[in-house]
């Protein structure tokens, strides 16, 4: 039977790689990147051997397709920044992936935005129907 504590454990080395990343990309990453970019997320295996990381770029979708290729080139780089910061047995192999949850949140808050003035339109038409 595993260990409880591995869950934790592995949640908190995700969110440790998470903000070195995003220390990583303020500080240390030289090319400037297209787009607002975000790490979002990490999620790695019990072994801690792999990372998956999920950057969100507010741009264009060529913007976040240069951005994951341009991190993706870099990943050896921010694999050595992370094994100095912060002294992990094993630098788990970083993999970039794009986080569409933030276009999908923007997506819905726009559609709920445009669904409210149709129905604030509706109202006033029913209004001036009455008198």
């Amino acid at each position: 039977m595993k260990n409880m504590g591995d869950g934790r454990r592995v949640a908190r080395v995700e969110r440790e790689i998470q903000a070195t990343i995003a220390q990583f990309l303020i500080r240390g990453f030289k090319t400037p990147l297209p787009g607002l970019v975000t790490v979002s997320q990490v999620k790695m295996p019990a072994d801690l051997r792999a990372a998956k990381v999920y950057i969100s770029v507010l741009g264009s979708d060529a913007q976040q397709e240069e951005a994951l290729e341009l991190l993706q080139e870099r990943a050896f780089e921010i694999q050595n920044f992370i094994g100095k910061e912060l002294k992990m047995r094993y630098c788990p192999k970083l993999t970039f992936y794009p986080d569409h949850t933030t276009e999908q949140v923007l997506k819905v808050e726009r559609i709920l935005h445009e669904l409210e003035e149709e129905r604030k339109s509706a109202g006033k038409t029913e209004e001036s129907d009455d008198e």
